[in-house]
Parts: C-alpha cells; sequence; structure tokens
C-alpha cells in the first residue's frame, strides 16, 4: 500500500498545520480619524498675533535685507472636536433591531467615521456594523471588525459578545491566523466566559505545538474541563504531536485514538479521523485485520458515497488479507461517477496486483497501462518540469485535502463576498463601498498568495505519489510480459479455486449492470477464478 503520507495525513485531520505567514489584515490596525471640522466654532476667541521677533544681528561687513526682517506667525491651535449627533447612531441600531440590517450599515460606518475613538458607544458602533455585515453575507467584513474590537479592548463588555460571535465564523472558512491565531492565540484569558476562554485556550495551545513547546501547549490544554469538545480535540492534537515524534507507535497510542474514535463530545468528522488514525497505525504494524475492524468504525451520514482514500485503503487491506474479490469489488466501487475524477494512481496498480495474483496476464497488463494513459499529460509535465500548478489532475489532487483546501475555500468565500457586496452599493453609500472594495482586494491578494505557496508544495507531493505509482506499474508491466511467455512444466494442473461464501438466507445478490447506488458502494464483490498453475515436484 502506498498511500499519502501516514503523519501529514493524522496532521491535516488535527488541524495541525505549520502557519502561514500572517495574511494582511485588510482594514486591519485603528479605524481613519475622523475628518477636521470645517473651522472653530461662532463665537470663539481669536488667538491674538504675537509682536514681531527682533531681527537677528546683520554679520559684519553685510547688511541684512529688508525683506528677511517679517515677523514670524505661531501656528493656530487645533480646532474644538465637534460632537457628533447621538441621533444617528441611535437611528442606525434602530433599523437593525428592525431586521433592516442593510440600512444600518451605512449610518453605523459614516458614524464611526466622525465618532471619536472615546465614545462611550464607539464600540458598540463596530460590533453591530459587525453584526450587519455578516447578517448581509460579508462574512469576512464583519470578521475584521469583531478583530479590531478583540485586539482594542476599548470597552471590556463588548469583548465577550465579540468574541462569541468570531467562535461561531471558526465554522465557516476564515482568516485563520486574523482570527485563530492573532484573536483567539494572543488573548488575555482571565476575563472571558467559560466557552469563549476553552476555546482559546485550545487555539493557544495549538499556537505552542506548531513552535515546537509541548509543555506550554500541556498547560493550556490542562485548563480545559474533560466534559468539553475542546479537551477532546485537544487530547487529539497531542496525540498527533507524540506520534511525530516516534518512529514506532506504541499500543497505548493505538488505544487512545481508538478511545477518541468513540468519543461523543467530538463531532462525527473528528471521531472518523480517529478511526481512521487507528487503522493507519494498525495497517503500518501489518495487523491487517485490526485495520479492517477500525475502518468498519467510520460511520458516514445516510447515502453518502464517502471518501475515495478510506476505500482505497480499505482495498488495500484486503488485498493484504488475501481477500482479491473483495478487494477487486471495492476498485469497482471507485470506478463510480462520484470518484471518476479523483486522484488515485494506486487504484490501477493494487488492480493491476491482483489481477497478477490471479494469473490474469493481459488484464494486468491493461489495468497497469491505464495507469500511465489516464495520466499521460501530468507525467509529461513531470518530465519537463512544467509548471505543476497549471497541470488540471494535480491542481485538483492538491486541492482536495489538508491546508491547501482551506486556503483554496478562503478564497473562493472572498471571491463569493466580494461579488455580493457589488449588490450593495446603492444603500452603503460611497464611503462604506469603498472601504470594503478596498478591504476585499487586500485580503484576497493575501489569501491568494497564501493559498499558492500551499499549492506549490502540495503539488509537489502529489507528483511524488504519482511518479512512484508509475514506476511500480512499469516494474509490473516487466514482470507480466515475463510471466505470458513462461513455459508451463510437464505435469502443472490449475490451481483448484476457492469456495465462494454462500449468500446466507437474509442476502441477496444482484449481477453488477454498470449501475451505481450509494447505498450499495461497499458491497460489491468480483467473481473471478484464478488461472494460476501450480507445479507438481
Amino acid at each position: 500500500m502506498t498511500p499519502r503520507s501516514l503523519i501529514a495525513a493524522l496532521t491535516s485531520a488535527a488541524l495541525v498545520v505549520s502557519p502561514a505567514a500572517a495574511s494582511a489584515q485588510s482594514g486591519g490596525g485603528s479605524l481613519p480619524m475622523p475628518p477636521p471640522p470645517p473651522g472653530a466654532k461662532a463665537g470663539a476667541a481669536k488667538p491674538a498675533t504675537p509682536a514681531p521677533a527682533a531681527p537677528a544681528p546683520a554679520t559684519p561687513g553685510t547688511e541684512a535685507p529688508a525683506s528677511d526682517k517679517k515677523p514670524a506667525t505661531a501656528e493656530a491651535p487645533p480646532p474644538i472636536p465637534r460632537k457628533v449627533d447621538p441621533a444617528i447612531f441611535d437611528k442606525a441600531l434602530q433599523d437593525y433591531f428592525d431586521g433592516d440590517a442593510r440600512a444600518a450599515a451605512g449610518p453605523l460606518y459614516a458614524w464611526l467615521l466622525a465618532a471619536p475613538k472615546t465614545d462611550d458607544n464607539y464600540a458598540w458602533g463596530q460590533y453591530f456594523l459587525a453584526k450587519s455585515l455578516i447578517d448581509l453575507g460579508l462574512t469576512h467584513a464583519g470578521a475584521s471588525y469583531l478583530a479590531r474590537i478583540a485586539r482594542e479592548r476599548s470597552n471590556p463588555n463588548v469583548i465577550p459578545r465579540a468574541l462569541d460571535a468570531l467562535k461561531e465564523l471558526t465554522d465557516r472558512p476564515h482568516d485563520d491566523v486574523m482570527i485563530d491565531e492573532q484573536v483567539f492565540g494572543a488573548l488575555d484569558l482571565g476575563f472571558l466566559p467559560e466557552e469563549t476562554g476553552a476555546y482559546a485556550h485550545y487555539q493557544q495551545g495549538l499556537v505552542d505545538l506548531r513552535v515546537g513547546n509541548e509543555r506550554w501547549a500541556n498547560t493550556h490544554f490542562a485548563k480545559l474541563s474533560e466534559t468539553s469538545a475542546e479537551a477532546s480535540h485537544a487530547k487529539f492534537a497531542m496525540l498527533v504531536t507524540r506520534l511525530k515524534q516516534v518512529k514506532e507507535p506504541s499500543e497505548e497510542l493505538i488505544a487512545d485514538f481508538l478511545g477518541l474514535s468513540k468519543d461523543e463530545k467530538l463531532t462525527r468528522e473528528a471521531r472518523n479521523e480517529a478511526a481512521l488514525a487507528v487503522a493507519r497505525l494498525r495497517y503500518e504494524r501489518k495487523d491487517f485485520t485490526g485495520a479492517l475492524e477500525a475502518y468498519n468504525l467510520v460511520k458516514l451520514p445516510e447515502l453518502d458515497p464517502g471518501r475515495a482514500s478510506i476505500y482505497l485503503e480499505e482495498a488495500w487491506t484486503r488485498y493484504k488479507l488475501g481477500e482479491l474479490r473483495a478487494s477487486l469489488g471495492i476498485l469497482t466501487t471507485l470506478d463510480a461517477p462520484s470518484f471518476r475524477d479523483e486522484f488515485l494512481p494506486d487504484k490501477y496498480l493494487l488492480r493491476a496486483l491482483i489481477y497478477r495474483d490471479l494469473c490474469h496476464y493481459l488484464p494486468a497488463k491493461r489495468a497497469a497501462k491505464e495507469l500511465t494513459r489516464r495520466f499521460a499529460d501530468s507525467l509529461e509535465a513531470v518530465r519537463n518540469r512544467d509548471d505543476l500548478t497549471q497541470d488540471l489532475r494535480l491542481r485538483r489532487a492538491a486541492n482536495s485535502h489538508g491546508g491547501t483546501q482551506r486556503a483554496a475555500r478562503f478564497v473562493e468565500t472572498l471571491d463569493l463576498e466580494g461579488e455580493r457586496l457589488g449588490r450593495y452599493a446603492g444603500s452603503f453609500g460611497d464611503r462604506l463601498f469603498t472601504h470594503l472594495t478596498k478591504l476585499y482586494d487586500l485580503s484576497r491578494a493575501e489569501a491568494v498568495r497564501v493559498y499558492d505557496a500551499r499549492l506549490a508544495d502540495a503539488v509537489r507531493q502529489e507528483a511524488d505519489t504519482l511518479l512512484r505509482a508509475a514506476e511500480q506499474v512499469r516494474l509490473m508491466e516487466y514482470e507480466v510480459g515475463l510471466k505470458l511467455y513462461e513455459r508451463v512444466k510437464k505435469g502443472a494442473k490449475i490451481v483448484a479455486p476457492e469456495d465462494e461464501q454462500l449468500l446466507t438466507p437474509d442476502s441477496v445478490a444482484f449481477r453488477f449492470n454498470g449501475e451505481y447506488w450509494n447505498d450499495e458502494l461497499k458491497s460489491y464483490r468480483v467473481s473471478i477464478e484464478s488461472r494460476c498453475i501450480e507445479e507438481t515436484p
């Protein structure tokens, strides 16, 4: 079996990935200063003009020109700040609570531009502007204002609400540097509510794990309640970190992953990742029966087709157990329309191995050639040292998992919200629309930079996987070619066929007619006879 690196797969599942360079904070930092008022108040006293300064003594032998004897003028004092009409804020707030977020956003932004940052309602204005933008589908713009509230901390009453709203946004594609690292990863945790504080401790522990400070990470994780979901996620992250540090995983480590696969506090996806970790570790230890039991722990939603990589791993496991027909049935599953665009070069190698073991040499040769035929363009690009990020197959494979997938989804989110922003050009007003347009342009430029960097690394890994499979296929073709022309010795006979498993009274079998049904994808079995010849001594 030549699956993707085990450690990389588990690290991606635990979200313990190397942090990218800090994303550009589109709209980060402090808000623009309000424009200066047009002149001083009526009735204000004008400053007196100071007396002319005494002229400097002339240099001996010269006479100071008359034009140089002008009096100096003192700078005017700054104008008195103009107070903002609170009715603007109250009206915008009323529009928000009436459910008209579009009408509230423009006035709230205009009020924030004019109001001093020391105003008691300034942080509330940021909060309700953020909530208005989120309600309108502009989640990244809203998150940028919520992040400002958390960083500036001007009003302690607003910070818990802002953090709760940010925590909800982490379930969607988001700027993980701005939210996870710069907000939750850098918070003073003493004043936070229990639920938000638990998430902040978890994020800060992850940051410590990424830089190798396991002791500090344990300090944060120890403050999590044992009954919280964050505690289970933290345990999974710690197990992955320990797995990277050992050459041979112990039974205790596998048992810990197995316990997490049954932890109801975790989401179904997290429990599945823990079960997959158990299956992969047992496979590496050549405990194929135990690995197959762990694959059966993966629970999918009803009628969900499943993940192609899991099917392929299970097919390799059954092949190692000698269940060739069951393995070939799973490979038939991977030919379903749901999986035809999946990047699975090992699928053709495994099919060729099965046909070879059953002495079906021509089908084995065809299966081996199918890999080089299907991935001919990608292999040619690798040989020519082309830009692999422009290869559609390699690019699609890189975008299907890990940090590259998260970065790609965030870029897609920014594109979608950038298009959505155009709908509000008239109702937002010129200032807010211009500000948000600039915010999304800067954020997208940084998100694309991060995505391109991750994509370049990911496509190289996918290209390595393809090259290894292609090399093994070439060796397979050579071996099969020798078998085709091998002479049969006198007295040899065909190996006795295996007894096929009979159907039980509660089982039904149908002949496959080319149709694929999601509820049958794991039930395909292939009936094929062995053509191998047993030589007599």
